[in-house]
């Protein structure tokens, strides 16, 4: 995201997004509004079997829950409308003719419906007529991770599919667009420090361990696993384990494999292995020797640590160490790529 914001700013891209998403990214995630309804009817229950004097508290258990949600959501929408004024990022209304395509597909249930009448796919067929629309006046770039909504994209030449901002900006064809605008492809001296900064990192990355295991706690607290037990029968449903926190992060691995994808930042792979207390509702309980009560299990995280830099840094020729470039770099893991359990205890 900081390198698509980064060439947005030069004016180097467009950034255009439908409407349908932007609300996606402002309003409340419709998980959380499940939730929020499947808790008040709970509640509601609950007040229902216990003595009177209990509910007030009840109450404010549900405000102070709701409030917090709302937090959440203005936070969304604060950061959503500052990077959309820095981008320039464009939001495209839905066409007047978009409602009767996305009618027909409904009905007929083909992509992105993945099936007849998904009454749950209609934002995503918003989505694609959107950018069908678009793709009519010229060439795009398409992010989607929606396997069906990149289905629904596929046949149209004018559209070029990528399921991540990262692999369109380490792609060839957006390269061979910046080329035709007249952006330069990675200098000799660009690449050589870049290739210095990656090595000097490597070497002591130590150094950002607290930033990077605040990070990755940040990334890994709250999430929800799927796993199967190995006991119940392959046709049931995988289970839920939800991570309550993370205990400890260790054994961090960096292959020495990296990606530069312009205008300064750079992506360096790792892996790291995270002890994490669970909330584990179908799993049997795990006591220790001393008749404790065990909710740890480990996960394996992967995925890439940003290093920002300033592109005129990187495109200077003065013989810079990798050290004195590196001390300008904001270093930080803003996403992970997979969180997987690795082991459970029985």
């Amino acid at each position: 995201m900081e390198a698509l914001a980064r060439f947005a700013e030069k004016g180097h891209v467009e950034i255009l997004i439908p409407y349908v998403v932007a609300g996606e990214f402002t309003t409340k995630p419709s998980s959380k509004i499940e939730s929020l309804a499947e808790l008040h009817k709970t509640l509601k229950k609950l007040k229902q079997n216990i003595p009177s004097e209990f509910h007030s508290t009840i109450s404010e258990f549900e405000t102070r829950i709701e409030n917090e949600f709302n937090k959440l959501e203005a936070a969304a929408k604060q950061r959503f409308t500052e990077w959309q004024a820095r981008t320039g990022a464009i939001i495209i209304d839905s066409g007047p003719d978009h409602a009767k395509k996305v009618m027909e597909k409904y009905f007929a249930g083909t992509p992105p419906f993945g099936s007849v009448k998904a009454r749950t796919d209609i934002p995503d067929a918003f989505i694609v007529e959107t950018i069908l629309e678009l793709a009519s006046e010229g060439q795009l770039f398409a992010v989607a991770q929606d396997d069906r909504v990149v289905m629904a994209l596929g046949n149209r030449a004018e559209i070029a599919t990528f399921t991540s901002i990262e692999n369109l900006l380490k792609s060839k064809e957006f390269d061979e667009a910046l080329a035709e605008i007249g952006v330069d492809a990675e200098t000799e001296y660009e690449k050589a420090n870049v290739d210095k900064v990656v090595m000097e990192f490597l070497r002591d990355h130590s150094r950002y361990k607290p930033s990077m295991e605040s990070d990755v706690t940040r990334l890994v607290a709250g999430k929800t696993l799927d796993y199967r037990d190995p006991r119940y029968d392959e046709k049931e449903g995988p289970d839920e384990l939800y991570i309550e926190s993370v205990e400890d992060i260790s054994h961090w691995n960096f292959n020495g494999t990296s990606d530069y994808l312009g205008e300064g930042v750079i992506l360096v792979n790792f892996e790291a292995s995270v002890e994490v207390s669970v909330d584990d509702p179908m799993g049997s309980p795990y006591y220790d020797e001393e008749g404790d009560l065990e909710c740890s299990r480990v996960v394996m995280v992967s995925g890439a640590v940003s290093l920002n830099l300033a592109p005129v840094d990187l495109k200077n020729p003065l013989n810079s160490s990798g050290e004195q470039l590196l001390k300008t770099a904001a270093v930080s893991i803003d996403e992970l790529d997979d969180i997987s359990l690795v082991s459970r205890r029985y």
